[in-house]
């Protein structure tokens, strides 16, 4: 895929990017390319499919045809986010949104950290830390609007980890795929969810997520709820 054909397929599917958004994630897709060959952020076999599988999967959380979650202004936690996905491709299409990128392998983070630097990302900041240990950190706990994470664990522990994370009335936002019905049975046994609610990627100009069965898990929480 290139630069053109990743913005043709998110114009259809109603999200523009601008000639610095184009250029921020070319450049994204270039340092994490070169980042990959000194540590493990994606599969090797992946690394000539950054746009499709990586940087394209990450967009849908802000295409309208998949999402209607509205990014601006809010404060976001990317849990489990590897290379920065989907981080910091959402953070170059939604400028005021307020992100922190966590996992728990240090190597990783620091690859995030220079990757940030190098992007000039504002409002951005990349944390070594364990999803559990987080929450019991004052500036962290019951503090985000949204939990983000692709392909991390189960929904059900997704879902546990974020009830110490997010504010009341906050939502998880889990890119997975395959079949996901015992996750679903199992998450909607925890405590505080309100609802949750499966989207198949099904993009207009572009069916390979459709056909590799990947979908987009919204997790609303109660508003009324939960503190640690």
């Amino acid at each position: 895929m290139t630069i053109p054909e990743l913005v043709s397929i998110c114009e259809s599917n109603g999200l523009t990017l601008d000639e610095a958004m184009q250029s921020a994630l070319g450049k994204y897709a270039e340092l994490l390319s070169n980042w990959n060959s000194k540590i493990n952020l994606i599969s090797r076999k992946d690394e000539a499919h950054i746009l499709d599988r990586h940087i394209l999967h990450s967009l849908v959380l802000r295409m309208p045809t998949v999402s209607d979650y509205g990014f601006a202004g809010k404060r976001a936690l990317d849990l489990g986010t590897g290379g920065g996905l989907p981080g910091i491709p959402l953070k170059i299409v939604a400028p005021s949104l307020n992100i922190t990128l966590a996992d728990s392998i240090q190597k990783k983070i620091t690859a995030c950290t220079a990757m940030l630097s190098e992007l000039g990302l504002s409002g951005t900041q990349a944390i070594c830390s364990r999803a559990e240990e987080l929450a019991r950190i004052p500036a962290h706990a019951n503090t985000y609007d949204v939990v983000l994470s692709r392909a991390v664990a189960p929904l059900q522990d997704l879902a546990k980890w974020s009830r110490g994370l997010l504010k009341p009335g906050g939502v998880l936002l889990s890119l997975k795929g395959g079949e996901l019905s015992e996750e679903i049975r199992r998450a909607e046994l925890i405590k505080d969810i309100q609802a949750i609610t499966i989207h198949s990627l099904d993009l207009n100009g572009y069916d390979d997520f459709l056909r590799e069965e990947k979908k987009l898990v919204l997790v609303n929480f109660l508003g009324d709820t939960h503190r640690n």
